[in-house]
């Protein structure tokens, strides 16, 4: 066994870990000093209400395509390779991160913010985001007034209709309409 009392150690070999993990389960974290008293220059934290309107519509859409979930630190990461785009995420957001930049495989530049938001996390995936969404997403439970803004982040994020006609005989597609938003 190495250093510290609890190396190695599990809640099914020790008693005492048993114990204190039992006594904090369903536990949740309440700040004690308010989030304008503390010392984060560049971080802040969501001002936009956690509830259905506008704004929320089109920023569930854009996590939706361009947004990830991250899961352990229930943190929000925003890449796109529009830097205005992100800007305006966190602008809508009511945060004031930092918007990072990174080249591409192909030479250009994509641009990316990252936060923690516990709430906003917690909301998202209320609302169908999950983590590891890319394969497995499935409905979006949005109100049908505020469909068109979650169609709008829809598109700004991956920006693209393709309507398809197959034709039975050759298994080839037709491309009949495509646009680009």
């Amino acid at each position: 066994m190495g250093k510290g009392w609890a190396k190695g150690l599990t809640a099914a070999t020790d008693p005492r870990i048993a114990l204190a993990a039992a006594a904090h389960r369903g536990m949740q974290y309440v700040r004690r000093t308010p989030i304008e008293l503390c010392r984060w220059p560049l971080a802040g934290f969501t001002k936009l209400a956690l509830t259905w309107s506008d704004e929320m519509a089109y920023l569930v859409g854009l996590t939706a395509t361009d947004g990830c979930l991250i899961t352990g630190r229930r943190a929000i990461n925003f890449k796109s390779g529009d830097g205005q785009l992100v800007e305006m995420y966190l602008r809508l957001l009511g945060r004031k991160n930092r918007v990072k930049s990174h080249p591409t495989a192909n030479g250009g530049v994509a641009y990316f913010t990252q936060f923690h938001d516990s709430r906003l996390y917690e909301w998202f995936k209320s609302v169908g985001l999950i983590p590891r969404k890319s394969l497995t997403i499935g409905a979006l439970s949005v109100p049908d007034g505020l469909f068109i803004a979650l169609a709008r982040g829809l598109l700004d994020g991956d920006g693209s209709i393709i309507h398809k006609i197959y034709r039975a005989d050759t298994g080839v597609a037709a491309m009949t309409t495509t646009g680009n938003a």
